[in-house]
């Protein structure tokens, strides 16, 4: 994967909205047209499907971004310190790792020098969710890629104790009236849900146009 203008970056995010908006719009379906015998069914699927549109957007998404970042490669005395943080993270690991003398000089004389050195930016394994992407660590991807989550905090209950907990239910095989849900209320999540990777990823988009990664 390689983004390299405002434009690759764009077209990457528009191609994983397209298809996520479609295959939401198609769940929404399903719950809405499956005869009265299968809608517990219907619904169980969608709200596992539905966590599973907003882990996997808001990290693939959080990923493009880092990545355009990085392969801007601007000094760090350019870019927000988030992007800093990143590489002396991984430059520690190594330090930790390694016993050669040359390395560990060679790492902090980086430290030092970081204002006017050409950022080399981290991408693989960066932006992880645990495969429980909650309000917590939906805030530490925010802090890692250098974005305001604060207009997602009224939300936080709706991902919290709504989506997570009723997707959890759902993976260990509880019924549907552990869930309290039914079809309207799925819709309500549904949509909120829908809404919340939408702005995620206008967001994100925003940020990169004007260039909010600098200082």
């Amino acid at each position: 994967m390689k983004i390299r203008t405002i434009n690759d970056l764009q077209d990457f995010i528009d191609a994983e909205m397209a298809w996520r908006k479609h295959e939401l719009s198609a769940i929404r379906e399903n719950v809405a047209s499956a005869r009265k015998s299968a809608k517990d069914t219907a619904i169980r699927a969608g709200i596992a499907l539905l966590y599973a549109h907003w882990e996997g957007a808001i990290k693939n998404i959080a990923i493009f971004y880092l990545e355009y970042v990085a392969m801007l490669k601007l000094p760090y005395g350019e870019i927000k310190p988030n992007f800093l943080a990143i590489s002396l993270k991984y430059n520690l690991k190594t330090f930790e790792e390694s016993n050669k003398s040359t390395i560990h000089t060679r790492i902090v004389t980086e430290v030092i020098n970081s204002r006017d050195v050409k950022s080399t930016i981290p991408v693989d394994g960066i932006i992880k969710t645990n495969s429980n992407l909650n309000s917590e660590i939906f805030g530490e991807i925010m802090a890692t890629i250098g974005l305001d989550c604060s207009a997602y905090e009224s939300s936080y209950k709706l991902i919290d104790s709504i989506l997570l907990d009723k997707r959890n239910k759902v993976a260990h095989g509880e019924r549907i009236e552990s869930l309290d849900l039914d079809e309207t209320r799925y819709y309500e999540i549904h949509e909120k849900v829908r809404n919340l990777i939408l702005q995620f990823a206008d967001q994100v988009s925003n940020t990169a146009c004007l260039k909010q990664y600098l200082k």
